[in-house]
């Protein structure tokens, strides 16, 4: 049974990939003469990653979001997301938010995920130098969208959150914006490293309260800003993941 959900959830995915972005594709030299086109793919993109959450993962099992913020404004901000599985890039948008993630090159060097990748503007974080990561972020705010980064820098693949990078940090602090948080749990290998699902069961996605640009300012480095959040995030996922453990006892 698990071997066929697995080739079910895979091949329905893709199908609908080349169903949504084929059209896309064949049209792309004539989006480079659209006025604000990154913002315009981003936005293709989270209604493309909620149609595969809301509908086509639903089959397999649910997805509950939770946004627990009193203030709901939206851009401007860099979010931080855990990462435990490949299914992140597509959970983060249940937010909502038009976004522009930060990838370890892969992606846009896909040949079918690369050309999109691009012209959403998704920043190469192996590849830019800070300043050239400056000057593309402050774009991607100017748009009135966000940067989703998981300072992981690689899928944790169990419920142990990897050390952060602090270069995200700094970027935060060097361009004198807030902090979204966005903690996802109970996808640990959904899918695996060999994209593999090990099982299946309801993930909990929940959007924390920002942390405040008065609160960025006022920490004394980048590196105490990520200290200070993965503590954060940490002590949120053990709150999740325990919720989940009691919802399946029910």
């Amino acid at each position: 049974m698990i071997l066929l959900k697995n080739i079910l959830i895979h091949l329905l995915t893709a199908a609908f990939f080349v169903v949504f972005w084929v059209p896309v594709l064949l049209t792309l030299p004539l989006w480079w003469f659209l006025p604000q086109r990154a913002h315009l793919v981003r936005k293709l993109l989270v209604i493309f990653g909620r149609i595969v959450v809301k509908v086509i993962w639903r089959m397999f099992f649910k997805v509950r979001y939770e946004d627990v913020r009193q203030d709901k404004s939206t851009g401007g901000r860099i979010i931080i997301v855990n990462h435990r599985a490949a299914s992140d890039a597509f959970l983060v948008g249940m937010m909502g938010e038009c976004c522009a993630q930060t990838v370890n090159g892969w992606p846009l060097r896909n040949l079918i995920l690369g050309p999109v990748a691009r012209m959403a503007g998704y920043l190469d974080i192996t590849r830019m130098d800070f300043e050239e990561l400056k000057q593309r972020a402050a774009e991607i705010f100017a748009a009135g969208d966000v940067i989703v980064s998981f300072p992981e820098g690689t899928r944790a693949g169990s419920r142990q959150m990897n050390v952060f990078h602090s270069g995200i940090f700094h970027l935060a602090r060097e361009l004198d914006v807030p902090l979204g948080i966005l903690c996802i749990a109970g996808n640990e290998e959904m899918p695996d490293r060999k994209f593999r699902y090990r099982k299946f069961h309801d993930i909990l996605v929940r959007r924390l309260p920002d942390v405040t640009l008065e609160t960025v300012r006022q920490m004394p480095s980048a590196f105490a800003l990520k200290k200070a959040v993965n503590l954060m995030m940490k002590e949120e996922l053990a709150r999740m993941d325990r919720q989940l453990d009691d919802e399946k006892q029910i």
